[in-house]
Protein backbone atom coordinates (compact mmCIF):
# COMPACT_ATOMS: atom_id res chain seq x y z
CA UNK A 1 0.00 0.00 0.00
CA UNK A 2 1.18 3.74 -0.23
CA UNK A 3 3.00 5.17 3.03
CA UNK A 4 -0.19 8.00 3.29
CA UNK A 5 -2.39 4.90 3.13
CA UNK A 6 -0.70 3.74 6.20
CA UNK A 7 -0.60 7.43 7.77
CA UNK A 8 -4.15 7.37 7.79
CA UNK A 9 -4.75 3.87 9.07
CA UNK A 10 -2.35 5.61 11.93
CA UNK A 11 -3.89 8.65 12.39
CA UNK A 12 -7.10 7.29 13.08
CA UNK A 13 -6.09 4.49 15.35
CA UNK A 14 -4.11 7.02 17.24
CA UNK A 15 -7.28 8.88 17.82
CA UNK A 16 -8.65 5.85 19.34
CA UNK A 17 -5.20 5.44 21.34
CA UNK A 18 -5.98 9.38 22.44
CA UNK A 19 -9.70 8.55 23.41
CA UNK A 20 -9.07 5.30 25.37
CA UNK A 21 -5.65 6.79 26.97
CA UNK A 22 -8.26 9.39 28.62
CA UNK A 23 -11.26 7.75 29.25
CA UNK A 24 -8.35 5.06 31.22
CA UNK A 25 -6.70 7.60 33.14
CA UNK A 26 -9.77 9.70 34.06
CA UNK A 27 -12.56 6.56 35.06
CA UNK A 28 -9.95 3.10 35.77
CA UNK A 29 -6.04 4.06 36.41
CA UNK A 30 -5.29 7.27 38.61
CA UNK A 31 -1.43 6.89 38.83
CA UNK A 32 0.23 7.78 35.45
CA UNK A 33 3.36 6.32 36.37
CA UNK A 34 1.84 3.40 36.72
CA UNK A 35 -0.86 3.90 33.69
CA UNK A 36 2.21 4.55 31.25
CA UNK A 37 4.36 1.08 32.78
CA UNK A 38 1.26 -0.65 31.57
CA UNK A 39 0.13 0.74 28.73
CA UNK A 40 3.72 0.62 27.19
CA UNK A 41 4.03 -3.43 28.55
CA UNK A 42 0.66 -4.18 26.96
CA UNK A 43 2.04 -2.86 23.87
CA UNK A 44 5.52 -4.97 24.26
CA UNK A 45 2.78 -8.25 24.69
CA UNK A 46 1.45 -7.71 21.31
CA UNK A 47 4.12 -6.65 19.39
CA UNK A 48 6.32 -9.52 20.51
CA UNK A 49 4.21 -12.92 18.77
CA UNK A 50 3.42 -10.39 15.30
CA UNK A 51 7.40 -9.88 15.73
CA UNK A 52 8.17 -13.25 16.03
CA UNK A 53 5.84 -14.11 13.22
CA UNK A 54 7.22 -11.72 10.88
CA UNK A 55 11.10 -12.74 11.75
CA UNK A 56 12.24 -10.34 13.33
CA UNK A 57 15.91 -10.29 14.45
CA UNK A 58 18.80 -8.98 16.02
CA UNK A 59 19.11 -5.73 14.71
CA UNK A 60 22.23 -4.59 12.47
CA UNK A 61 22.15 -1.07 13.62
CA UNK A 62 21.77 -0.63 17.29
CA UNK A 63 22.43 3.19 17.98
CA UNK A 64 19.41 4.60 16.41
CA UNK A 65 17.02 1.43 17.57
CA UNK A 66 18.22 3.00 21.58
CA UNK A 67 17.94 6.41 20.49
CA UNK A 68 14.15 6.06 19.35
CA UNK A 69 13.65 4.05 22.29
CA UNK A 70 15.35 6.43 24.74
CA UNK A 71 13.38 9.38 23.04
CA UNK A 72 10.21 7.30 22.75
CA UNK A 73 10.18 6.63 26.87
CA UNK A 74 10.51 10.22 27.17
CA UNK A 75 7.65 11.41 24.48
CA UNK A 76 5.20 8.61 26.23
CA UNK A 77 5.90 9.44 29.41
CA UNK A 78 5.32 13.35 28.92
CA UNK A 79 2.14 12.68 26.84
CA UNK A 80 0.33 10.47 29.27
CA UNK A 81 0.72 13.39 32.04
CA UNK A 82 -0.15 15.97 29.53
CA UNK A 83 -2.86 14.20 28.79
CA UNK A 84 -4.28 13.33 32.93
CA UNK A 85 -4.18 17.09 32.95
CA UNK A 86 -5.67 18.27 29.55
CA UNK A 87 -8.71 17.91 27.46
CA UNK A 88 -8.25 15.70 24.40
CA UNK A 89 -9.10 18.28 22.07
CA UNK A 90 -7.01 20.49 23.68
CA UNK A 91 -3.84 18.21 23.54
CA UNK A 92 -4.85 16.95 19.95
CA UNK A 93 -4.13 20.69 18.41
CA UNK A 94 -0.04 20.24 19.99
CA UNK A 95 0.51 17.34 17.74
CA UNK A 96 1.24 20.03 14.93
CA UNK A 97 3.77 21.51 16.88
CA UNK A 98 5.75 18.59 15.72
CA UNK A 99 6.42 19.87 12.52
CA UNK A 100 8.10 22.67 13.85
CA UNK A 101 10.67 20.73 15.85
CA UNK A 102 10.89 18.57 13.18
CA UNK A 103 12.21 21.72 11.28
CA UNK A 104 14.57 22.84 13.97
CA UNK A 105 15.70 19.50 14.56
CA UNK A 106 16.94 18.82 10.86
CA UNK A 107 18.81 22.24 11.17
CA UNK A 108 20.60 21.28 14.42
CA UNK A 109 21.47 17.91 13.23
CA UNK A 110 21.42 17.33 9.14
CA UNK A 111 22.78 20.95 8.61
CA UNK A 112 19.50 21.86 7.08
CA UNK A 113 18.55 25.70 6.07
CA UNK A 114 15.56 27.42 8.25
CA UNK A 115 13.73 30.19 5.13
CA UNK A 116 12.16 33.70 6.27
CA UNK A 117 8.53 31.46 5.08
CA UNK A 118 9.51 28.77 7.87
CA UNK A 119 10.42 31.05 10.59
CA UNK A 120 6.84 32.68 9.50
CA UNK A 121 4.71 29.54 9.04
CA UNK A 122 6.26 28.72 12.73
CA UNK A 123 4.87 31.40 14.33
CA UNK A 124 1.59 30.95 12.25
CA UNK A 125 1.27 27.56 14.01
CA UNK A 126 2.86 29.53 17.91
CA UNK A 127 0.30 31.70 17.57
CA UNK A 128 -3.10 29.41 16.44
CA UNK A 129 -1.79 26.63 18.87
CA UNK A 130 -2.37 29.59 21.90
CA UNK A 131 -6.29 29.70 20.87
CA UNK A 132 -6.05 25.76 20.37
CA UNK A 133 -6.35 25.45 24.17
CA UNK A 134 -8.81 28.10 24.61
CA UNK A 135 -11.86 27.52 27.36
CA UNK A 136 -14.95 29.02 28.04
CA UNK A 137 -13.17 31.77 30.07
CA UNK A 138 -11.80 32.58 26.72
CA UNK A 139 -8.47 33.01 28.55
CA UNK A 140 -5.42 32.89 26.24
CA UNK A 141 -3.10 32.08 29.43
CA UNK A 142 -4.57 28.52 29.59
CA UNK A 143 -2.24 27.92 27.24
CA UNK A 144 0.49 28.50 29.48
CA UNK A 145 -0.33 26.15 32.09
CA UNK A 146 2.58 23.77 33.13
CA UNK A 147 0.15 20.94 31.34
CA UNK A 148 0.67 22.18 27.93
CA UNK A 149 4.39 22.91 28.50
CA UNK A 150 4.54 19.33 29.12
CA UNK A 151 2.87 18.40 26.01
CA UNK A 152 5.04 20.84 24.13
CA UNK A 153 7.72 18.89 25.25
CA UNK A 154 6.40 15.38 24.28
CA UNK A 155 5.93 16.72 20.53
CA UNK A 156 9.45 18.11 20.85
CA UNK A 157 10.69 14.04 21.75
CA UNK A 158 7.73 12.62 19.75
CA UNK A 159 9.84 14.67 16.69
CA UNK A 160 13.25 12.58 17.45
CA UNK A 161 11.47 9.38 18.00
CA UNK A 162 10.20 9.73 14.34
CA UNK A 163 13.26 11.04 13.45
CA UNK A 164 15.63 7.95 14.46
CA UNK A 165 12.70 5.32 13.69
CA UNK A 166 13.10 6.50 9.89
CA UNK A 167 16.89 6.05 10.48
CA UNK A 168 17.13 2.67 12.18
CA UNK A 169 14.67 1.89 9.18
CA UNK A 170 17.42 2.30 7.22
CA UNK A 171 19.36 -0.50 8.28
CA UNK A 172 16.69 -2.76 10.15
CA UNK A 173 13.39 -4.59 9.12
CA UNK A 174 10.35 -2.89 10.44
CA UNK A 175 9.47 -5.79 12.29
CA UNK A 176 12.71 -5.86 13.94
CA UNK A 177 12.57 -2.04 15.13
CA UNK A 178 9.57 -2.53 16.68
CA UNK A 179 10.21 -5.79 18.79
CA UNK A 180 13.82 -3.74 20.09
CA UNK A 181 12.30 -0.21 20.42
CA UNK A 182 9.53 -1.68 22.37
CA UNK A 183 11.60 -3.85 24.63
CA UNK A 184 14.23 -1.04 25.36
CA UNK A 185 11.57 1.36 25.85
CA UNK A 186 10.16 -1.36 29.17
CA UNK A 187 13.55 -1.75 30.23
CA UNK A 188 14.25 2.29 30.73
CA UNK A 189 11.16 1.93 32.64
CA UNK A 190 11.85 -0.11 35.01
CA UNK A 191 13.10 2.67 37.61
CA UNK A 192 9.56 4.05 37.61
CA UNK A 193 8.16 0.59 39.35
CA UNK A 194 8.58 1.86 42.79
CA UNK A 195 6.71 4.99 42.17
CA UNK A 196 3.46 2.69 41.99
CA UNK A 197 4.02 -1.12 43.55
CA UNK A 198 2.49 -0.87 45.92
CA UNK A 199 -0.75 -0.07 43.65
CA UNK A 200 0.14 -3.46 41.11
CA UNK A 201 -1.38 -5.85 43.66
CA UNK A 202 -4.32 -4.11 44.22
CA UNK A 203 -5.48 -3.83 40.56
CA UNK A 204 -8.93 -4.41 39.67
CA UNK A 205 -10.38 -6.78 35.85
CA UNK A 206 -12.07 -3.39 35.36
CA UNK A 207 -8.56 -1.19 35.49
CA UNK A 208 -7.00 -4.03 33.00
CA UNK A 209 -10.00 -4.26 30.90
CA UNK A 210 -9.27 -1.26 28.71
CA UNK A 211 -5.50 -1.67 28.24
CA UNK A 212 -5.96 -4.84 26.04
CA UNK A 213 -8.53 -2.45 23.72
CA UNK A 214 -5.43 0.29 24.06
CA UNK A 215 -2.69 -2.26 23.50
CA UNK A 216 -4.66 -3.34 20.33
CA UNK A 217 -4.90 0.34 19.19
CA UNK A 218 -1.47 0.63 19.80
CA UNK A 219 -0.19 -2.12 17.88
CA UNK A 220 -2.13 -0.52 14.68
CA UNK A 221 -0.69 2.74 15.19
CA UNK A 222 2.73 1.65 15.76
CA UNK A 223 2.90 -0.55 12.37
CA UNK A 224 0.72 1.75 10.36
CA UNK A 225 2.83 4.88 11.41
CA UNK A 226 6.74 3.31 11.28
CA UNK A 227 5.43 1.92 8.23
CA UNK A 228 4.79 5.08 6.88
CA UNK A 229 8.04 7.08 8.06
CA UNK A 230 10.02 5.00 6.69
CA UNK A 231 8.78 6.19 3.24
CA UNK A 232 8.42 10.24 3.93
CA UNK A 233 8.76 11.73 7.75
CA UNK A 234 7.06 15.39 6.67
CA UNK A 235 3.40 13.89 5.22
CA UNK A 236 2.95 11.27 7.62
CA UNK A 237 3.54 13.84 10.35
CA UNK A 238 1.01 16.07 8.30
CA UNK A 239 -1.38 13.17 8.33
CA UNK A 240 -0.90 11.93 11.73
CA UNK A 241 -1.47 15.57 13.50
CA UNK A 242 -4.80 15.61 11.79
CA UNK A 243 -7.46 15.85 14.22
CA UNK A 244 -9.54 13.40 14.29
CA UNK A 245 -9.57 12.62 18.11
CA UNK A 246 -10.41 15.86 18.44
CA UNK A 247 -13.92 15.19 16.30
CA UNK A 248 -14.33 12.19 18.81
CA UNK A 249 -13.81 14.44 21.77
CA UNK A 250 -16.58 16.51 20.28
CA UNK A 251 -18.88 14.28 19.44
CA UNK A 252 -18.49 12.38 23.11
CA UNK A 253 -19.26 15.81 24.31
CA UNK A 254 -22.75 16.05 22.08
CA UNK A 255 -23.65 11.88 23.17
CA UNK A 256 -21.65 11.17 26.29
CA UNK A 257 -20.55 14.68 28.02
CA UNK A 258 -20.14 12.63 31.64
CA UNK A 259 -17.20 9.88 29.67
CA UNK A 260 -14.85 12.94 28.64
CA UNK A 261 -15.24 16.28 28.55
CA UNK A 262 -18.26 18.94 27.75
CA UNK A 263 -17.59 22.42 26.22
CA UNK A 264 -19.51 25.24 24.45
CA UNK A 265 -19.81 25.24 20.64
CA UNK A 266 -18.16 28.20 20.90
CA UNK A 267 -14.88 26.83 22.36
CA UNK A 268 -15.06 23.59 19.79
CA UNK A 269 -15.31 26.02 17.20
CA UNK A 270 -11.95 27.92 18.21
CA UNK A 271 -10.19 25.43 18.72
CA UNK A 272 -11.06 23.52 15.60
CA UNK A 273 -10.31 26.26 13.89
CA UNK A 274 -6.69 27.01 15.35
CA UNK A 275 -6.29 23.44 14.38
CA UNK A 276 -7.17 23.51 10.97
CA UNK A 277 -5.11 26.89 11.04
CA UNK A 278 -2.02 24.40 12.30
CA UNK A 279 -2.37 21.71 10.30
CA UNK A 280 -2.16 24.51 7.36
CA UNK A 281 0.87 25.65 8.57
CA UNK A 282 2.82 22.31 9.17
CA UNK A 283 2.11 21.81 5.25
CA UNK A 284 4.09 24.98 4.31
CA UNK A 285 6.54 24.09 6.00
CA UNK A 286 6.88 20.62 5.24
CA UNK A 287 7.21 21.28 1.78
Amino acid sequence: MPFFVYAWIASISSAFVVITTKLTSKHAIANPWLFNFLSLFTLLLFIVPVAIFNQADLPNDWLPIILAAFFGALWYGCYIFALYKLDVSSLASLFSFRTIFAVFIGILFLNEALTITQALWSFVIIGAGIFASVDEKFNLKSFFQPAVGVGLVAMLFLAANNAFIKTALVHNSLWTTNLWVAIITQILLVPTIPLFRSELLHLKFRQITPLGALGIFQLITTFAANSAYAVNVGITSLIMATPVSMILAFLFSIFAPQLLEKHTLKVYAIRFTAAIIMIFGALQLSR
